[in-house]
């Protein structure tokens, strides 16, 4: 009889299988290395306590994160209701039916065209059977929606860790580049007195002094202008941080020399594969694989059962003795089962759209697995450049100064101009400038290097685990 019932299911012959298939990061070029993985608090290695303070702050109070972890209960929520899918539903029961039974119909003599009442009082349960799979498919999907959530929680906090740190070596590098323009400053107030002097003793004419003079307030320009880019690098702060606009009005980052990053060998692989990003990706997948297995199930009958225990009077008024009388008890079992026969496509559709979405799942996180793999690769190209540049620009300084050093005693000692000093002053002054830029990017990289091998996430401390069937 099954066979039979079955056979006449709508089909689901000729429905293609998924076309995507997942890829892994060695597919990219990422190998097994060993590497270890960065500290989940990576930031304390730069001993800034303003830093650390900052983090803590913004990771209990970034309305970012409050999201995500909203976001992570509304689908604990939808799990929790697919859970309660694979018990029974119980319910308490009481009704009132007055109805006229008609002479042809409900009963014979003496009711038949007459009026009456009956009164039910009882318990009903209904109870589902979930032959074919499609009750615990669709709590997999509310789990894996409820992983790939949490795991997308942590992304948001390895991020907004990343973008406080880097916003802070922005604001370092911007006191210090406003530092060296205030040096500037008191170096050419100097400097404008000794062409001062060097004009009344007819060394000098009215121009070299007038060129002295336009240099300071181009560089209180300047220091303006850093005023206003240290302003707006500490609103941004605050903002990551989850502070009023004005917490950070006198924050001064204090952050102790690094020895510096040790880069991996090559990209590592069961980084790349861990990071939240891609496990957040991955578990999309395996909610998709979940979502075709539903939409497999409802070719499949529906059976249920619906049981009533309970008591039932036609005569409101009696005593709780009649009511508890034996002949007062009724009860009922109601097997039922419900098979697609013809839905005009409905089920076939269905199906090809979730297999469509599984395609898209995989898609999805083979471009955020390459996404994640050329990320780390970048970060590794360009902290791998950047000790040259550090040496280079090293030896660039010792030059400059040099330079601007001997301008001054020829100058002072009348074998130069002052066009020469000012020269050598501004290159002087554009190298220190871009070494305070280079050690800052050494930072921002150290700290997006950490970010793009995972940021210290660590998959290993889950209770759920993919099932594999989406591979």
């Amino acid at each position: 009889m099954l066979a039979v019932t079955l056979s006449g299911c709508a089909s689901m012959g000729d429905i293609e299988d998924p076309q995507s298939a997942l890829n892994t990061p060695k597919s990219f070029g990422a190998v097994d290395t060993g590497w270890h993985r960065p500290s989940p608090h990576w930031w304390e290695r730069y001993h800034d306590a303003g830093l650390n303070a900052l983090i803590d702050q913004a990771l209990a109070q970034s309305p970012d994160i409050r999201l995500a972890q909203i976001r992570v209960s509304q689908a604990a929520a939808v799990a929790d209701q697919a859970g309660a899918e694979h018990g029974p539903n119980v319910d308490g029961n009481a009704r009132a039916t007055r109805k006229r039974y008609a002479e042809q119909y409900d009963v014979g003599a003496p009711l038949a065209g007459h009026y009456g009442s009956t009164y039910v009082l009882g318990v009903e349960a209904r109870y589902t059977f979930d032959f074919w799979g499609r009750q615990r498919a669709a709590l997999k999907v509310a789990l894996g929606e409820t992983a790939a959530r949490q795991a997308e929680v942590q992304d948001a906090k390895i991020l907004l860790t990343s973008q406080i740190a880097e916003s802070w070596f922005e604001l370092s590098r911007l006191l210090e580049v406003k530092k060296l323009a205030e040096n500037a400053l008191e170096l050419r107030t100097q400097t404008l007195r000794i062409v001062e002097s060097r004009v009344k003793a007819g060394l000098d004419t009215e121009v070299e002094r007038w060129q002295a003079e336009g240099d300071l307030p181009a560089t209180e320009r300047d220091i303006a202008e850093l005023d206003e880019q240290i302003g707006l690098q500490r609103n941004t702060l605050a903002a990551l941080a989850g502070l009023p606009m004005n917490a950070l009005a006198d924050a001064v980052p204090d952050l102790e020399p690094t020895q510096g990053t040790f880069l991996p060998p090559f990209i590592p692989a069961e980084l790349i594969g861990q990071r939240a990003d891609v496990v957040a990706a991955r578990w999309r997948v395996e909610a998709a694989t979940q979502g075709i297995e539903i939409a497999k199930a409802d070719f499949y009958p529906n059976i249920n059962l619906h049981a009533f225990a309970g008591l039932a009077r036609q005569d409101l008024s009696v005593g709780l003795s009649d009511w508890l009388d034996a002949g007062s008890r009724t009860y009922s079992i109601e097997p039922a089962i419900s098979l697609p026969i013809f839905d005009a496509g409905r089920l076939r559709a269905h199906l090809k759209e979730r297999v469509s979405d599984l395609d898209v799942a995989v898609e999805t996180y083979n471009h955020v697995l390459l996404t994640a793999v050329r990320d780390a690769a970048n970060q590794m190209v360009s902290l791998g450049a950047l000790e040259p540049q550090l040496q280079a620009q090293e030896r660039v300084l010792t030059t400059r100064r040099t330079a601007f050093d001997l301008a001054k005693r020829q100058y002072a000692s009348g074998l130069t101009n002052y066009l020469t000093v000012l020269n050598a002053q501004n290159a002087l002054l554009q190298a220190r400038k871009q070494q305070a830029d280079i050690r800052s990017r050494a930072l921002v990289l150290d700290a997006e290097l950490n970010r793009a091998l995972g940021g210290g996430f660590d998959t290993s401390n889950s209770t759920m685990h993919f099932t594999g069937k989406s591979s």
